[in-house]
């Protein structure tokens, strides 16, 4: 079977255009739709229904997708092994970074990485966490920095490199931030009720922060008055900062600067710091130090 026919016909599901697939994969345009139909003639269905700008694969097309994305996985995983046996490293590792602190452990834990693997080809992609998970899933990244709760897992395989506390953020200035402390690591505790009259900043529905945050709210009782919703934890910590509204943050943006106040929450929740690899593949050497280090990084949090 021509492998490089099963990575085209993904890549035209993957960017759903094959004009895009055709840019990708450096071929015309013309060749590709000639390979697609050319298969087929040979299948005797369609794989694709074709729209302007958003083909979406047809039943048998997801049949054919699912099998072609088993025998690239399986492709991937062999000249890994081999690779390892050769003592050679494979020439690209395509990891998932969640916005904001996803770079900040990139560029620090690099230089290791190039250093022990300078013939490595790293592709960096920022993403939030569901689409990494099917990224992953799909074989598109080898590996991706997911935060997530527990029933936030999929089918994957996920290291853990650490857990991670949820604050109430305050400003210093609010009448009740009185009983809170500056230093994240001394909040005492507090019922989040007592906040239900505060505006609050919220992250975006489309993180895996939300989803817990949520839970918090509803087992408080109340739902809260939302100045906005933002995709930055860190632009919640600066509103809460300039004495706008109050916030839930990750222990990792409270700040220590006097601004802002902290309370732990009933129960202490907390969100899972992970990485996450395909289920069943075949973890390379450059993959297994890459772990390592990102562990070192965060254990040093």
């Amino acid at each position: 079977m021509d492998l490089h026919l099963l990575e085209n016909i993904v890549c035209i599901a993957d960017e759903k255009s094959i004009t895009r697939a055709a840019e990708k994969r450096f071929v015309t345009q013309s060749a590709l739709n000639q390979q697609l139909q050319k298969l087929e003639e040979e299948l005797g269905t369609p794989l694709f229904i074709r729209t302007r700008g958003n083909w979406l694969p047809t039943a048998a097309g997801e049949a054919y997708l699912s099998a072609a994305r088993q025998m690239l996985a399986l492709k991937k995983d062999a000249y890994a092994q081999i690779a390892d046996y050769a003592e050679k490293s494979s020439r690209h590792l395509a990891v998932g970074l969640i916005p904001e602190r996803g770079i900040d452990m990139f560029t620090a834990i690099y230089p290791a990485f190039h250093a022990a693997f300078p013939q490595m080809q790293v592709e960096p992609v920022e993403c939030r966490v569901t689409a990494m998970q099917r990224m992953i899933t799909a074989g598109q990244l080898d590996l991706g920095l997911a935060t997530l709760t527990e029933d936030q897992r999929d089918g994957n395989v996920y290291h853990l490199m650490g857990e991670e506390e949820i604050l109430l953020a305050v400003p210093a200035g609010h009448p009740l931030a009185k009983g809170g402390t500056a230093n994240p690591a001394e909040a005492p505790e507090t019922p989040l009720e007592r906040f239900s009259q505060e505006p609050f900043v919220r992250i975006y529905q489309h993180s895996t922060l939300y989803a817990l945050t949520e839970r918090l709210f509803i087992q408080a009782g109340f739902a809260p008055r939302v100045l906005f919703s933002t995709a930055s934890n860190l632009s919640k910590y600066r509103i809460v900062s300039l004495g706008l509204g109050c916030a839930l943050l990750p222990a990792v943006y409270a700040a220590s600067d006097g601004s802002v106040v902290y309370y732990r929450l009933p129960g202490r929740p907390r969100w899972q710091i992970t990485m996450c690899s395909r289920r069943d593949g075949y973890l390379s050497r450059a993959e297994r130090y890459y772990l390592e280090l990102c562990r070192g990084y965060w254990q040093s949090k």
